[in-house]
């Protein structure tokens, strides 16, 4: 019974680990993809902005406040592709970024004010709670915010009419550090959380979201010895839980366990 109970036990985690596998050699694939399409994007964007820029600045005052309007709208959604770009380039890079020790207070609190002001203007009740003795966590405090960023912008967008999200961290093993981010929003259909993490693929409307967010965050996570998790319930909300290695731990320890 405990060999049949044993096997059991190595093929689930066999099928996990070809399972991931495939994921990263996917996300690899469309990461290499996504750089060239990008680089070729990122010059024609860029002159289409500088002219529509040069035009307002001398012409503004001589043009028709329709005119006028048409031209801030080509500033705008040359903004808006040019984040898409940038978002493609972040997710298609393979160096590996530069590392020291950090306090998860304040990589959360530097994250946080970054979504201050629209907590407060969505009527987001936010709480907190990170133990004052957790160990320290060896990262580049850029990513992380980016990291951060992410999972709190996804669960502002999904309590349009206001809600709670919890942030928690705890000392989750001998090599890990877990912070959770919880929300109270409208949550994640099953048949769409086996494919969350995926390039490009979003449950958003068309024109709200790149589908590239998640997929970066996985990516930097992993980039950092980590891992991530998602468990979602519809009507109820969601929790993302980040995983990342303390300090101490030395380089090639950081395995998933």
């Amino acid at each position: 019974c405990e060999l049949i109970h044993a096997f059991n036990r190595m093929a689930e985690e066999l099928e996990t680990q070809q399972e991931a596998l495939v994921q990263s050699r996917k996300i690899a694939a469309i990461g290499t993809f996504s750089a060239g399409i990008a680089h070729e994007l990122n010059n024609p964007l860029n002159n289409i902005y500088l002219s529509a820029e040069t035009l307002l600045d001398e012409c503004g005052d001589k043009l028709d406040p329709e005119d006028k309007e048409l031209i801030l709208d080509i500033l705008n959604q040359a903004d808006r592709a040019g984040e898409i770009v940038r978002n493609l380039l972040d997710f298609s890079r393979k160096d590996k970024p530069s590392f020291e020790e950090l306090s998860v207070h304040d990589v959360i609190n530097k994250t946080v004010k970054l979504v201050k002001n629209q907590v407060m203007l969505t009527g987001i009740e936010l709480k907190i709670d990170i133990p004052d003795d957790l160990p320290t966590i060896k990262g580049n405090l850029r990513n992380l915010q980016q990291v951060f960023l992410n999972l709190l912008l996804n669960a502002i967008q999904a309590m349009p009419n206001g809600g709670k999200i919890c942030i928690e961290a705890y000392d989750y093993s001998d090599k890990f550090v877990r912070i959770d981010v919880t929300d109270t929003g409208h949550g994640i259909k099953p048949e769409d959380l086996e494919h969350i993490f995926e390039p490009f693929y979003t449950t958003k409307g068309v024109g709200r979201g790149t589908g590239l967010g998640l997929a970066v965050t996985y990516g930097l996570v992993k980039k950092h010895g980590g891992y991530i998790e998602v468990e979602s319930e519809v009507g109820v909300g969601t929790t993302f839980s980040v995983y990342l290695p303390k300090n101490n731990v030395g380089e090639g320890e950081s395995e998933k366990k």
